[in-house]
């Protein structure tokens, strides 16, 4: 029997990924919950990563953004004498000196360079993905950043558990969908694809700012395992009626339905993000994520907390609070 993913312990969320991974975000009912980081920001908290704090705050999956498979940096983490190296390479020089103070030096060397998702997840017990960036005419995102076959295998030699792509506006929606095929077809089975479309980086006329439930069907037949879709009331357009439609979607072609918080409405007071959280509860999805637009690359603490809370209640959440490495 599929074990749901709230009800998982560190050391099995730790490893989870690939179809066992979907099986058991789908028989949580709508409960599981994630966070978004970014990953080359210093913590908001002196000792802590901003991955392990979101861990530690309700949590089943953390999911890094601007993470490079070519140049790893998991920032509030000590950093790797080779990953020091290696930034060294490219002319990012960390190397402490007497002309630096202790504190200065200190700091320096939680910058986390070199290392990598499977030292996170093996630190905060957690699930772990990554985003890439959709490839296309005007892409200006390093290799290892991109969505090519080759940094997306070394993503998951790397520990990720699965992999979205994030197209905005400019991008068309067969472009998204070419990028998922072109994975599709270079990786093994097994690995998970999200895909969805943020509001940034410009407009595209005749182009949603979102997958609506019209290009829902495009995107999963591309190979697409999940669907991310904003949050009701945080995008125009983004109503109750045409969320709950892409959902619908989704779900009709054996697709997982992921909501999300993606528009700097996670840095806003608790009850907003209630709300937005309960109004994506109604959507019916399977998972619901709040984004990294707080202060410093996470969403505002408390609110990370009131928003898992408000998604699976208090016994779910303070059972993940409690079951943290970090």
């Amino acid at each position: 029997m599929t074990k749901r993913i709230i009800e998982i312990g560190p050391d099995e969320l730790a490893t989870l990924q690939g179809r066992a991974l979907l099986e058991s975000i789908r028989s949580a009912s709508g409960r599981a919950v994630a966070a978004e980081i970014v990953a080359f920001r210093p913590p908001l908290i002196d000792g802590v990563s901003n991955a392990g704090l979101a861990a530690a705050l309700g949590v089943d999956i953390v999911h890094l953004n601007h993470y490079d498979v070519n140049n790893p940096q998991i920032a509030g983490f000590p950093s790797h004498p080779e990953g020091i190296k290696a930034w060294g390479k490219i002319g990012f020089m960390v190397e402490p000196t007497g002309e630096i103070e202790d504190a200065v030096c200190g700091f320096l060397g939680t910058m986390g360079l070199g290392v990598t998702i499977h030292e996170l997840r093996a630190a905060i017990g957690r699930v772990v993905g990554v985003s890439l960036e959709v490839v296309f005419d005007q892409t200006t995102a390093p290799p290892g950043r991109q969505a090519i076959p080759e940094t997306a295998a070394r993503a998951i030699q790397q520990g990720t558990a699965y992999i979205t792509l994030v197209a905005t506006p400019a991008h068309s929606p067969d472009t998204l969908a070419a990028n998922l095929r072109t994975l599709r077809a270079g990786l093994d089975p097994d690995v998970v694809l999200v895909a969805g479309r943020m509001p940034w980086g410009g407009s595209r006329e005749g182009v949603p700012e979102f997958l609506d439930a019209a290009e829902v069907e495009k995107q999963v037949t591309a190979g697409a395992d999940m669907v991310m879709i904003p949050a009701p009331g945080t995008m125009p357009g983004a109503t109750f009626e045409a969320i709950t439609q892409a959902v619908a979607a989704a779900h009709y072609l054996g697709a997982l339905a992921e909501i999300t918080i993606g528009t700097s409405q996670e840095s806003a007071d608790e009850e907003t993000v209630r709300r937005l959280a309960m109004d994506s509860r109604l959507t019916g999805a399977d998972i619901y994520q709040i984004g990294d637009g707080g202060y410093g690359g996470m969403a505002i603490p408390e609110n990370i907390l009131a928003f898992a809370t408000a998604i699976k209640g208090k016994r779910h959440t303070y059972r993940r609070t409690a079951s943290t490495r970090t």
